[in-house]
């Protein structure tokens, strides 16, 4: 059936793509040959329409443009955008817009296209050449066209990208990419840090009355708006400018299940942290691990450079966070040990204590900070065999994981996995993180809270893509501070 249906889709393109080499190829064009060499079984889609392959990348959210003027020619600037989106590289775009390009003209681009373009020339196998000048505006060739479009049929069945960079001293980011999407997205936004309750119901009104379900989340002093999946994007286009309009902060994020499991796509951001010029410690916002906070402000509020989220917490009913498992915070105890869970300690000369501690700490007096999450994941280089209880559902499945951990190289090692996001990164099981740690050479590492949690924050900038759209607010971190 699969091959049929293909058989029909070439049909459908040649005459629709039938042009000779001379000719510019038109955005329609080029969106419905993108459709056929990124492979996507599109016959399922309510959006479905075998006449109109083009309008159903745009239907899909594949493609976010909203694309005027089929029939006039495509530019190097928007075939680059269509590539890197229909193959689920938005994130990635966004994260490394700051990146240096390598052309002399990539100022005339916009920020997410000079990450589109990073992500284009550094991916495996690259789309565009690198060179000094990209010529954003100049019209795509036939011959361009054809070249770019086999990378992509390419990069559906085996892409990988591996970046390496050095905010700031001491401190090198690894950040990773491979698999793409294979299934047909439907689409939430978030809208997000809204004042109060009244601002909530009144942004979830309006939706209502563009027949658009929502539901309100949030505590405290922070609300946010959820839609119900919308399988048609030209609705999320509508509403995004209506977002824009009134300066709301919102996120868009897919729903979906990739058919093709062999190449489910992955991300991670691994940070090595020289204990020469920073310190770890735990760190929370103002009001301690009580005060429920963002990551950002935490790592803001203590002066870190890097900031990771820390162990599990819970919320009291007064919307107080407090820690599960042992806490200590430079020798002053706040939490108490939960009995058989893997720990962290480590002291002011980085020596460090990686264990599942039975019978309580007495042993661990001269560590002046102290974590507990579990489970641990390796010990002295070896993946850890401590029986900690965990379901199944927790470890076994996939999830977004974060890890602190220790290199042979004595350097200390944050590490995200992000999940939950078929078009982005699929999350991995614990030991799936413990061998992504051991390919770095990490030799003792615990895993941390994960989930909606999961947060790596570096020189004051988030470094992936949290689960449920926005920072959670959490009950404390791990701080890298510089030294003084």
């Amino acid at each position: 059936m699969m091959k049929n249906f293909r058989r029909v889709c070439l049909a459908l393109l040649i005459l629709i793509l039938g042009v000779s080499s001379s000719e510019a190829v038109t955005k329609y064009q080029f969106l419905s040959q993108l459709l056929y060499v990124r492979g996507l079984d599109w016959s399922g889609s309510p959006e479905y329409n075998a006449q109109d392959p083009g309008g159903w990348m745009l239907r899909t959210g594949y493609v976010t443009d909203d694309v005027e003027k089929f029939d006039s020619p495509v530019t190097r600037r928007e075939a680059l955008r269509w590539c890197i989106e229909c193959l689920g590289l938005n994130f990635e775009a966004d994260l490394l817009n700051d990146y240096p390009t390598g052309f002399d003209d990539a100022g005339a681009l916009t920020d997410f296209e000079r990450g589109c373009l990073v992500v284009a020339t550094n991916m495996t196998p690259a789309l565009f050449a690198k060179s000094n000048m990209f010529y954003g505006s100049n019209e795509l060739t036939r011959t361009e066209s054809d070249a770019i479009l086999s990378r992509v049929k390419q990069a559906s069945s085996g892409f990988r990208l591996d970046m390496i960079r050095n905010p700031l001293t001491g401190l090198r980011v690894y950040v990773h990419r491979h698999g793409v999407p294979t299934g047909v997205p439907t689409w939430r936004v978030y809208v997000y840090g809204l004042k109060d309750r009244e601002t909530a119901n009144n942004v979830r009104s309006l939706l209502r009355i563009q027949q658009i379900d929502s539901s309100v989340m949030g505590a405290g002093g922070s609300y946010g708006v959820r839609t119900s999946k919308l399988e048609d994007y030209n609705i999320v286009r509508r509403f995004r400018a209506f977002l824009d309009f009134r300066g709301y902060k919102y996120k868009i994020l897919p729903s979906m299940t990739n058919p093709n499991t062999r190449i489910l796509p992955k991300f991670w951001v691994l940070l090595t942290i020289d204990p020469t010029h920073w310190r770890i410690r735990p760190i929370a916002s103002h009001g301690g691990p009580e005060g429920l906070s963002p990551l950002s402000y935490i790592s803001s509020f203590n002066g870190a450079g890097a900031a990771i989220n820390g162990g599990f917490f819970a919320i009291t009913k007064g919307g107080r966070g407090y820690p599960i498992g042992a806490l200590r915070v430079s020798g002053r105890d706040i939490g108490e040990l939960y009995e058989g869970r893997g720990c962290l300690g480590w002291n002011d000369n980085d020596e460090a204590v990686f264990s599942v501690p039975h019978g309580g700490l007495s042993d661990w007096y001269d560590m002046s900070n102290i974590i507990q999450a579990g489970p641990l994941l390796l010990n002295n280089g070896y993946p850890s065999t401590a029986e900690e209880d965990f379901q199944t559902a927790f470890t076994a499945s996939r999830h977004p994981r974060s890890a602190v951990g220790l290199n042979e190289s004595g350097q200390w090692v944050f590490m995200i996995v992000d999940g939950r996001n078929g078009m982005h990164s699929s999350g991995s099981t614990i030991n799936e993180l413990t061998e992504i740690l051991k390919a770095y050479k990490v030799t003792s590492a615990l895993n941390l809270d994960g989930g909606g949690s999961t947060e790596l924050i570096i020189a004051g900038r988030i470094y992936n893509s949290p689960s449920d759209g926005y920072e959670r607010s959490i009950s404390y971190g791990l701080g890298a501070v510089p030294i003084e």
